[in-house]
């Protein structure tokens, strides 16, 4: 059970990037979301959340750089301005 209806999958992440067919996924879900955005006149937007070990450090307990995280949870948002 999920808590929001934004959130699709987890990717495993290398250097602040997804990894492998992960790559493809976000890829692929961006275009998607992209020509979406083109068709219906939306703004929608793809964000990765880094998960992982804060390595103790406090700075980090809010949300965790991309480049430290393991995995990434990969949600849709519509922006709003």
């Amino acid at each position: 059970m999920t808590r929001t209806s934004a959130y699709k999958f987890t990717v495993q992440m290398k250097d602040g990037q997804p990894v492998g067919k992960d790559a493809d996924l976000v890829r692929g879900l961006r275009l998607v979301v992209k020509m979406g955005n083109l068709a219906y006149g939306t703004t929608n937007y793809v964000k990765l959340q880094g998960r992982g070990h804060r390595m103790g450090n406090r700075r980090y307990n809010q949300s965790l750089p991309l480049q430290y995280a393991e995995t990434a949870d990969v949600y849709v948002y519509e922006r709003r301005s």
